[in-house]
């Protein structure tokens, strides 16, 4: 005889001992299904079986309807418990899970709210997300303490497990939303996060050969960013992306009877369990430059693909990209460091060859209250020679809130690009109309102390 279960036991405690009770009868009839992820399986054959399951019983949870009871059993079983209704959300772009019992979901307006629901145990955490690993192979366990994998729908998941978190934590992750947007400059300029001639400047030097690379934190824009401007390049030109795990960039266009306008490859790289059979970054950089791209744009550059991408700009293809760094000129140390780990020469070496393969850096950061802007653009200038190699300078060109001084958005024209940097534009194309617009800077005025004058 079933027991009837009463109000006598908390909300929460009547649901686990529901759910053990479900899984005890349940799990082993539909458990290839679950661990084949056989969603459609699942939502004709488990669903029912837990609805017959709870009525039979005549199994119930005060202020939850049969329904609401079995679909909570269902995301339990078969789906990703408390963070199932986060991962479908349009609205959500990453969650935080800090501990077993501490769950931050951030979304696209920046707000971060704590949800009011938390996982049973350490245990039950580590069990769900080995489930979401599970969809990329990836393994976390006691010798694998630490797993990234994606979900799905461009999901990225990296998560860490005791002893690299705290036994009373059990594990932490991360699960980040890529949403390739079609975000345009003209939305990032209402937005605030740049002005009109910031925008039009990075569009003409991905458009006319200049490579550069957007530094920043995580979630600071940089990829929106990139997106926004590539979805300026002429529809002609042939553009090679490069990501790893999943998409962010969506580059694609069709036309109205979906024929595709543009020429871009989209390419992702393919771990694997044995080191033999990866795809990484670097070996699609290398790629890319058989198939003729007048673009090569690597979504990210983090590990040994930097050297590649190094290499490629300095043989004159135009390469963009993403890196992280904590302001602007620190971007070229960052990625004098990352060649390193492929080919350890002088660092002095490794960082002016940075600054030659990539003498445009766009910073950008996001504060306080959740605002991303573009705060620094920036010309490394090459100058003069000290023991054969050359010295760098770092010219300002635009910048945000530094001393105050603006024209009313916070934005402001420092200096124009160099010679050298215009003349290379030009010979890749650009108007001398769109030149004499980077050439024309007002000096500004100075007060009787010397200072500047808004």
């Amino acid at each position: 005889m079933e027991t009837i279960l009463t109000g006598r036991k908390n909300a929460s405690g009547l649901f686990r001992e529901i759910l053990e009770d479900a899984r005890n009868v349940l799990s082993a009839r539909y458990a290839s299904a679950v661990d084949a992820n056989d969603r459609a399986e699942l939502e004709q054959t488990l669903k029912p079986a837990i609805r017959q399951f709870l009525t039979a019983g005549r199994r119930s949870v005060a202020g939850m309807t049969t329904e609401e009871l079995a679909d909570r059993i269902y995301t339990e079983m078969a789906e990703y418990s408390i963070l199932t209704k986060y991962l479908e959300r349009d609205d959500v772009e990453e969650i935080n899970v800090n501990a077993w019992n501490d769950i931050a979901v951030t979304y696209d307006d920046g707000e971060i709210r704590k949800t009011e629901e938390t996982f049973f145990s350490p245990s039950h955490a580590e069990d769900i997300l080995k489930r979401l690993l599970r969809h990329s192979g990836a393994v976390l366990d006691n010798s694998t303490p630490m797993a990234q994998g994606h979900l799905p729908g461009n999901k990225r998941v990296t998560a860490l497990k005791t002893p690299l978190v705290d036994e009373n934590v059990g594990v932490s992750a991360s699960i980040r939303m890529l949403k390739p947007r079609r975000i345009t400059p003209e939305t990032l300029e209402k937005n605030g996060f740049a002005t009109g001639e910031m925008l039009d400047f990075l569009t003409d030097c991905a458009r006319y050969g200049v490579p550069f690379v957007i530094a920043g934190a995580t979630s600071s824009g940089k990829t929106t960013l990139l997106n926004a401007l590539l979805g300026r390049m002429p529809e002609r030109m042939r553009i090679f992306t490069i990501e790893s795990g999943a998409r962010e960039l969506s580059l694609v266009r069709e036309d109205e009877n979906g024929h595709v306008r543009t020429n871009v490859v989209h390419t992702l790289s393919r771990p694997s369990d044995r080191k033999e059979n990866d795809i990484s970054q670097e070996d699609l950089v290398v790629a890319s430059l058989r198939f003729n791209p007048d673009l090569i744009v690597v979504g990210e550059m983090r590990d040994e693909e930097c050297y590649a991408a190094v290499e490629s700009g300095l043989t004159g293809h135009t390469v963009v990209s993403t890196v992280h760094a904590a302001s602007g000129p620190s971007a070229h140390t960052r990625i004098a460091l990352l060649c390193q780990k492929r080919f350890p020469i002088p660092f002095r070496s490794s960082l002016d060859q940075a600054a030659e393969a990539f003498p445009v850096v766009a910073f950008a950061r996001q504060s306080d209250d959740g605002v991303r802007r573009l705060t620094d653009l920036t010309e490394c200038v090459r100058t003069g020679q000290m023991r054969g190699e050359a010295e760098r300078e770092y010219r300002c060109l635009y910048s945000y809130g530094k001393d105050g001084k603006s024209n009313g958005n916070g934005f402001v024209k420092r200096n124009p690009p160099s010679k050298e940097l215009l003349d290379r534009l030009t010979r890749g194309g650009l108007p001398d109309e769109r030149r004499a617009v980077y050439e024309k800077h007002e000096k500004r005025k100075t007060n009787a102390k010397g200072g500047e004058e808004n």
